[in-house]
């Protein structure tokens, strides 16, 4: 359904609307008698007139296709390495057909490539749907043989009829129609003839896709994008590979909270299909980015969060305006740097990196806080990771905040409660 749009819908408005009339009465109730002729339907009407459905020109349906990467080309070759493979599976030689001249004869070894096969079958395909007698009857016995694999291959190998049908479609008169006729669907009562089949469809192709494809993380900065995902394969490796971090590094893609922000209300309005998720700083940026991609209306399957609390965060080393103090800098400067333990703020003077105030967020009424050498904690946490991944000892306690934000995320990928 999902090659059709909205506009290819067809129907005998007439017989829809008395069908729908019908559908819509509760089972206890009598139907009428001038609707009485609409209950049940065989599928034939004397004056053969097409009913209910959706219909597209060839050259439409393919370029659709191409749209969503089915490629005729590809889709054939995929077909043929899905024979190939199942061949050396069981390990006979790809090159060979095996054809029988009649059911529960010997097969004769016919030699013929996978794509030979799969081309063979998709034309005996179409030359059956020309045919009005026995599947198959009018075909000579390697067509037979070809269309036998092809069925085979969709049956088992091919999830999804999209792959099937770009290959067949390949070669055809690009005015010929495409139709899919759903009167059948419709007289029994699966749907309605006013319903967007084809943006149903959609969405629940959007739905599966996003229940199967990697779950794309963005964050604030380049670093993040790094360290998150390494300490992620370390406490929960288990899961690890379902995540996708959004490379900032390579694709040499702007950080920070309003990149965060933009980049997450651009996949929406783009209709990205796979579960988002974007990790904020607990500061005072990523506190006011939260509130507006709160606000923002994002997709069920979009999530926002930022990086958990902190015991030691409540009481740390500040530097402003009137000196030297502490403060509880929670939601006001814990950045990604703060997450891997104690021992990775500590400075070149064994004290701990202390804060900096520096902006003040007027929407937030609070300033913004950061550590004074980044760089040298970012050197710890690097010398730490690689240790970690080195070493293969029990991890401690220094990465709870690690997997506290790994149990945020599972929550955040997980669908919600309908």
């Amino acid at each position: 359904m999902t090659i059709f749009q909205e506009e290819d819908k067809y129907m005998k408005a007439d017989w829809a609307q008395k069908v729908d009339r019908v559908n819509s009465i509760p089972e206890s109730q009598e139907i009428p008698p001038e609707l009485q002729e609409f209950q049940i339907w065989d599928g034939h009407y004397e004056d053969g007139s097409d009913r209910f459905g959706y219909r597209s020109t060839v050259a439409t349906v393919v370029t659709r296709l191409r749209l969503m990467g089915f490629t005729p080309e590809a889709s054939r070759r995929s077909m043929a390495e899905t024979r190939r493979a199942r061949l050396k599976d069981e390990g006979q030689p790809e090159g060979i057909l095996l054809v029988s001249s009649a059911r529960g004869a010997p097969a004769t070894p016919h030699q013929m490539s996978c794509e030979q096969v799969i081309d063979t079958g998709l034309a005996a395909h179409i030359k059956s749907c020309d045919y009005d007698g026995p599947r198959g009857a009018h075909l000579n016995t390697i067509e037979a043989a070809c269309l036998e694999e092809l069925d085979s291959c969709l049956e088992y190998d091919v999830d999804d009829p999209r792959l099937f049908l770009a290959a067949l479609l390949h070669g055809q008169e690009s005015h010929i129609r495409t139709t899919m006729d759903l009167s059948d669907l419709l007289a029994a009562g699966y749907c309605s003839s006013h319903e967007d089949l084809s943006a149903q469809a959609v969405r629940e192709l959007n739905t599966m896709t996003a229940s199967t494809g990697p779950i794309i993380v963005i964050t604030e900065g380049k670093f993040d994008a790094q360290v998150i995902p390494r300490a992620l394969r370390l406490v929960r490796p288990e899961i690890a590979g379902y995540f996708k971090f959004w490379d900032l590094e390579n694709i040499k893609a702007a950080g920070g909270t309003d990149q965060v922000v933009k980049n997450m209300k651009s996949f929406a309005a783009a209709g990205v299909m796979n579960r988002v998720i974007g990790i904020l700083d607990n500061d005072t940026a990523g506190r006011q980015a939260e509130r507006q991609l709160t606000s923002a209306s994002l997709p069920d399957h979009y999530g926002v969060c930022r990086l958990p609390d902190l015991v030691y965060a409540q009481c740390y080393p500040t530097l402003g305006p009137s000196g030297a103090s502490t403060d509880d800098v929670t939601g006001r400067a814990c950045s990604v740097e703060f997450y891997f333990g104690q021992d990775c703020l500590i400075g070149p003077d064994g004290n701990l990196v202390p804060v900096r105030w520096k902006t003040h967020i007027e929407p937030m009424n609070d300033y913004q806080g950061e550590l004074i050498n980044k760089s040298h904690v970012q050197g710890r946490i690097k010398e730490m990771l690689r240790e970690a991944e080195e070493g293969g000892k029990a991890l401690g306690s220094e990465w709870d905040p690690m997997r506290r934000l790994a149990e945020t995320l599972i929550s955040l990928a997980e669908p919600k409660p309908e």
